[in-house]
């Protein structure tokens, strides 16, 4: 079994989770070739493969034969089914839906520099267009997929679900922030206003088996170059302190936000196994590979550079919240890493 499938047997068989309210139930996933979209549908899946729950998936799409390839192993089981199209037009779907869970967002620093406006647009068309979906098919839960990153510039320590920091408007990279910050409103306004049950997951920085090969999020590009046996180069001192999550621990957190995260409510979804800096996530890379000539070396940003980096320093998220809902991580930043490399290799 590669790493990928032992992270969805992972989700699969987390106890926690109410998977008997998914049993003969359709989910609508966007971003579903995505990091976070593809772990769903295989953990998904995999629970329908192996367990007694029959799980249907509608999957968002914008190329079909990709996707139809990337997920082939489901191709017999009549579980799946690819909706061509893009978040940001009308959806042309004209099934039902139970679940809609809604991933699809550029997440990666190199899109939003590269086109702020599209990040923009995607988060705002894309998240109504979602919500009016779930609307018309009278969806018993919408779960929208949002960030550490609306959380802004804190004053330190953990940051529960209630406690925000500032957002420079007119700085080019909150873009993001500021865009998935009110799509969550739009999506509690849909519940005031139509009665559409909505949760919020935010996510921590995630990482794991299975991230697209040219991210340009930290934590990429340094397993990559520890993928490649090489040197690792960090264009910074790396002392921001942050909430780190393995991506199967993240899916097991929207699966149970989705299933048993109360109405109008936004959790953290966040790993105390994996809270580090970045210059540590680079040592701990250096420290596992080292017999294979991996090194890291600290290489100061250019004013470019630093113009396309995150604003925020110190990121901990609190994940009490998620933990009264039962939800536990499984998954420690030493083992996570070396699950993402040897994925990457």
């Amino acid at each position: 079994m590669d790493i990928l499938q032992q992270d969805a047997q992972q989700v699969a068989e987390s106890g926690f989770i109410d998977w008997k309210r998914l049993d003969g139930k359709t989910v609508f996933i966007t971003g579903a070739t995505g990091f976070i979209g593809s772990c769903l549908i295989r953990a998904l899946m995999y629970r329908s493969m192996n367990y007694g729950e029959k799980i249907k998936i509608a999957a968002l799409v914008r190329n079909v034969p990709r996707a139809a390839e990337m997920f082939r192993q489901y191709s017999n089981t009549g579980l799946m089914e690819f909706v061509q199209g893009d978040v940001t037009d009308g959806i042309n779907y004209g099934g039902g839906a139970d679940y809609v869970i809604h991933c699809a967002s550029n997440a990666a620093p190199k899109e939003y520099a590269a086109d702020p406006v599209g990040t923009m647009k995607t988060n705002f068309y894309g998240t109504f267009n979602m919500l009016e979906l779930a609307k018309r098919c009278n969806a018993e839960k919408f779960l929208y997929v949002s960030t550490i990153e609306i959380y802004g510039n804190t004053d330190g320590g953990e940051t529960p679900e209630d406690k925000y920091g500032r957002i420079d408007a007119v700085n080019l990279r909150s873009c993001y922030p500021i865009s998935k910050k009110a799509c969550e409103t739009a999506a509690v306004c849909f519940s005031a206003q139509y009665g559409l049950n909505v949760s919020i997951g935010r996510l921590s920085y995630i990482f794991g088996a299975g991230i697209k090969k040219d991210d340009s999020k930290v934590v990429a590009i340094l397993t990559r170059a520890a993928a490649q046996r090489g040197e690792m180069a960090l264009k910074s001192k790396g002392e921001q302190l942050r909430s780190y999550t393995y991506i199967s621990d993240a899916v097991s957190g929207l699966l149970t936000v989705l299933l048993s995260g109360e109405d109008r409510q936004a959790y953290n979804i966040a790993s105390s196994l994996c809270t580090t800096t970045i210059a540590n996530i680079g040592k701990t890379l250096e420290d596992i590979y080292k017999d294979e000539g991996v090194t890291l070396r600290f290489d100061l940003p250019t004013e470019e550079e630093k113009s396309k980096f995150s604003p925020i320093k110190d990121s901990v998220l609190s994940n009490k919240k998620l933990k009264g809902l039962g939800w536990t991580e499984k998954v420690d930043l030493r083992t996570g890493l070396e699950k993402m490399t040897e994925s990457m290799r």
